[in-house]
């Protein structure tokens, strides 16, 4: 009996151009891209997430006892947030060329902080009411 091998083929998974990196794949490429609106919305949004994280940390620190300083911290968090969905919305407006990455992160970073915010409301009504 005679043992033949076969040779496998395995493509270019040893060649470099399996793992080249195009280069519309970069952040940099995106900030080229982007409109002012969406590098204004995305600011926004992530400062509003920055409140909420903030606010969460100072009321666990104080046991609960913030005051007025946490409902006026939240409030503008919910405002940033707002304000971030609809400067995203006026990006969206724009069709030169733009793929609109970041308008989409925005979108998605200011839903996410708004959707925090109804939770966080609703289990401080929760704990109110009981």
């Amino acid at each position: 009996m005679d043992i033949q091998e076969e040779k496998v083929d395995y493509g270019s998974v040893g060649t470099k151009e399996h793992f080249k990196i195009s280069r519309r794949d970069t952040l940099l490429n995106d900030l080229r891209n982007s409109t002012a609106e969406g590098l204004i919305a995305l600011s926004l949004s992530v400062t509003s997430v920055i409140f909420i994280l903030a606010g969460i940390f100072m009321s666990y620190r104080r046991h609960g006892e913030m005051g007025y300083s946490l409902g006026i911290l939240m409030i503008a968090a919910g405002l940033f947030a707002v304000a971030g969905i609809v400067l995203a919305a006026f990006g969206f407006k724009r069709r030169n060329k733009v793929r609109h990455y970041m308008e989409k992160r925005a979108l998605v970073v200011s839903i996410t902080a708004l959707l925090a915010l109804t939770a966080l409301f609703v289990r401080g009504l929760i704990l109110f009411l009981s």
